[in-house]
């Protein structure tokens, strides 16, 4: 008589418990991260911060064009993307079991991710812009979520981040982009009320954008300047 051999015995598969990794930089970043904490925390609510927040905002600034931002504030965008997500990247390395914990307790990761904020801000190359793009950057947020303790707070300590050597360079950049604003208006009498109707149409269409501002009738885009050869004795811009 043959022994009796057990089948196998069926065993179901086991969470997992250890945050995945994430590739930063990627625009389903957050619904990954998102993805990867309900598998690991069935019931449980994500960090309301990886999409009410972090996907929201990455969406409506990904949504910014040259018409938008200087080339120099687009790259400003893809930076501070990169690195806000990264920052999220680099707690889970460093920690996965306190940052399984963290991810656990929504408001104390929403402290933990704007605390990121400042930083990626200012070292992605916030004070190489000029004022026009520092204007559209300011007016791309939720006016509630710029009010809010949270919002002020990171404002503060952005602002503490710039040092009196970054304002040159601001200055400068400020020029130059007035210089592409105006074209060949740029030293006439009318070249700051173009530069002016150029930064508030693009203020406009950023506030637009905010649930409290009322609807607008469509106006057309403001025509193309005109390629104009100016005298040679028009007088540049010191420093530019």
């Amino acid at each position: 008589m043959l022994p009796r051999i057990d089948g196998p015995t069926y065993l179901p598969p086991l969470q997992p418990t250890t945050p995945a990794p994430v590739q930063a930089g990627t625009s389903d970043y957050y619904q990954q991260r998102v993805d990867d904490f309900i598998a690991r925390n069935p019931g449980m609510d994500p960090p309301d911060y990886y999409l009410g927040y972090g996907q929201k905002y990455m969406e409506r600034f990904q949504s910014l064009d040259s018409t938008d931002l200087s080339p120099e504030g687009l790259q400003w965008r893809d930076a501070t993307t990169l690195a806000l997500q990264q920052a999220i990247e680099d707690y889970r390395i460093s920690d996965p079991e306190g940052f399984a914990e963290l991810e656990r307790d929504p408001e104390a990761f929403r402290a933990f991710a704007f605390g990121s904020h400042p930083g990626a801000y200012v070292d992605s190359g916030l004070y190489d812009l000029p004022v026009q793009d520092l204007l559209v950057i300011a007016a791309t947020p939720d006016i509630n979520d710029v009010l809010s303790q949270e919002g002020i707070d990171q404002t503060l300590v952005t602002m503490g981040k710039l040092e009196p050597g970054d304002l040159p360079g601001i200055a400068r950049d400020t020029g130059g982009q007035y210089l592409r604003d105006t074209g060949p208006f740029a030293f006439t009498p009318i070249g700051p009320a173009i530069g002016a109707g150029r930064e508030g149409e693009r203020l406009l269409d950023r506030l637009s954008q905010q649930s409290w501002f009322p609807d607008m009738p469509s106006f057309p885009d403001m025509p193309s300047l005109p390629d104009i050869d100016l005298p040679d004795d028009v007088p540049l811009i010191p420093g530019i």
